[in-house]
């Protein structure tokens, strides 16, 4: 395709070519030449890593990848890239939630198995202040029924229904932590689950953002 570019060159010399033709024409060049790009840029509308940014929330919206409005053009280009996979295998963490994380958190996020706890929690027998036994069951000296005697919140990482996400980032802003917590709560975090949202710090200790649930 060619351009009538410099317009100047196309106006007719009858025509006087003053300050006022010299502004036209030169508005008229810049127009027809981002008109030109878009145009040639529509090829690459199917390649989220190419794909102009004016054309991503719509390349969005056909493959359904959930973009946001607070999202990032960087966070756009990676939904629309991992949504097909996401799509296939919805609500898993490795094609799911974890893409969606690390375009926010910019780390490499996993699912932690455990969080350092012992798997029985500490427990007073009741007679000895300074006693404490390791899942105690009944037996001579204790007054405690048969059985494991287990003591804690309830949302221990040994516990099933807990989910300890570890997003690789110890500086999020209120902001991101939000904007993770949308990613996931309405179709990734499994129902009458507890899902943690934190980092593990360098002792090794799991520090809590938030949780969903």
């Amino acid at each position: 395709m060619i351009l009538p570019i410099p317009f100047i060159d196309f106006i007719p010399k009858a025509f006087d070519r003053d300050s006022k033709a010299l502004a036209l024409a030169n508005k008229i060049d810049d127009n027809l030449t981002e008109w030109s790009d878009e145009l040639i840029s529509t090829e690459t509308i199917m390649d989220p890593a190419r794909v102009n940014v004016a054309f991503l929330e719509e390349l969005g919206y056909i493959v359904n990848a959930g973009i946001l409005p607070s999202d990032t053009e960087t966070q756009k280009r990676k939904k629309i890239q991992n949504a097909v996979a996401a799509h296939k295998k919805r609500g898993s963490f490795a094609f799911d939630a974890k893409p969606k994380i690390d375009a926010i958190a910019m780390g490499n996020s996993q699912i932690i198995q455990t969080i350092g706890t012992d798997d029985f929690i500490l427990v007073d027998d009741g007679t000895t202040p300074t006693a404490y036994y390791f899942a105690a069951l009944g037996c001579d000296g204790l007054n405690l029924n048969l059985g494991i005697s287990l003591i804690g919140a309830g949302d221990e990482g040994e516990i099933a229904g807990n989910i300890y996400i570890d997003v690789d980032n110890s500086a999020l802003t209120a902001a991101q932590i939000d904007q993770i917590v949308m990613e996931l709560e309405f179709d990734i975090s499994p129902a009458y689950y507890r899902t943690h949202i934190g980092y593990m710090d360098i002792s090794g200790a799991f520090i809590e953002y938030t949780v969903i649930g």
